[in-house]
């Protein structure tokens, strides 16, 4: 097991309950890359971790930083933020830093977190910019894999030493200005999800359960060094969504589909996020992309997690 982690985003919503999860071993330390050391997510992490969790200044953009967060570390998590910059060029840039940097540093085992290629997987119809930034880093690792067979280069860095972990949406989103309280159109008092996903399934997993993935992939680095892992929990509709949550809380719910056109209203990045909406109602990822596994976590969330934090 890799004595010292650095996390990549370790302060934000995925990578709070993944360095969480490394900690739960007793031997583990987390070192998390950081604008801000300092700041209030940063130092409840500190304080939880009893002393095996640092967090040091640097980011994505400066070389040197990553250079010096990496140094002595065995392992790395690596989630970069699209709509800090929202520019998919540089985030690009930004994963292919890292990764160039982690080579360099000699890093055991590289995790790449990525979505799914929204853009190839329509033949170019929907490009979804903060998806298809993701993907293009894990494509440009499947290239140098592919380089590195053509060279038969047995001990080749990205082959032996680079994961891939491709997620979706999170549960999480539905709290997040997705939910409202409302009258609802029975005439019941209640909770209304307006979310723009049509007919279509919405593709989604637990921030927890994507920091279980990333434990089990870090304590089980021979089995998934070189490898890609693709994880979700379910993909619904969203009468579903509602009829759960209802089901679980006993609150009064329903779904309210809403119009692509207002999401492309949102300043910055409504298109983006419409064509995100639009690629969720005509692929199911679950059914053509995820193919059921046998070891899945007992205790893997459901659409009623939700629900059971309201509760």
């Amino acid at each position: 097991m890799d004595t010292t982690v650095l996390v990549i985003g370790g302060t934000g919503a995925m990578g709070r309950p993944i360095v969480r999860s490394l900690m739960s071993g007793p031997d583990r330390k987390v070192r998390i890359l950081t604008r801000d050391p300092e700041g209030r997510h940063a130092a409840a992490l500190k304080r939880a971790g009893g002393g095996r969790v640092e967090a040091v200044q640097g980011n994505l953009d400066d070389e040197a930083s990553l250079a010096t967060a990496m140094s002595g570390v065995g392992a790395v998590f690596c989630n970069t933020d699209f709509f800090s910059t929202a520019n998919p060029r540089r985030e690009y840039e930004q994963g292919l830093r890292a990764l160039r940097t982690a080579k360099a540093a000699g890093v055991g085992h590289f995790i790449w977190s990525s979505l799914d290629d929204a853009g190839a997987l329509t033949d170019g119809r929907l490009p979804v910019p903060h998806y298809d930034a993701k993907a293009a880093v894990a494509s440009w690792i499947g290239l140098m894999r592919s380089e590195e067979f053509m060279q038969q280069d047995a001990g080749g860095w990205f082959s032996k030493n680079v994961t891939t972990l491709v997620t979706g949406p999170y549960f999480e989103n539905l709290q997040a200005g997705l939910v409202q309280a409302a009258s609802l159109a029975d005439g019941r008092q209640g909770q209304r999800f307006n979310i723009a996903i049509g007919s279509g399934r919405w593709p989604m997993i637990a921030l927890d359960d994507i920091a279980w993935f990333a434990k089990h992939l870090f304590d089980h680095p021979d089995e998934w060094r070189g490898r890609t892992l693709r994880v979700l929990s379910e993909a619904l509709t969203g009468p579903e969504i509602a009829a759960a949550f209802e089901r679980v809380t006993g609150i009064a719910a329903e779904f309210h589909d809403v119009p692509l056109d207002s999401v492309r209203a949102i300043p910055a990045v409504g298109h983006d996020l419409a064509n995100m909406f639009q690629f969720f109602q005509e692929y199911d990822l679950i059914g053509r992309e995820r193919a059921p596994s046998t070891w899945l976590p007992a205790g893997l969330r459901d659409a009623a997690e939700p629900g059971r934090r309201a509760g």
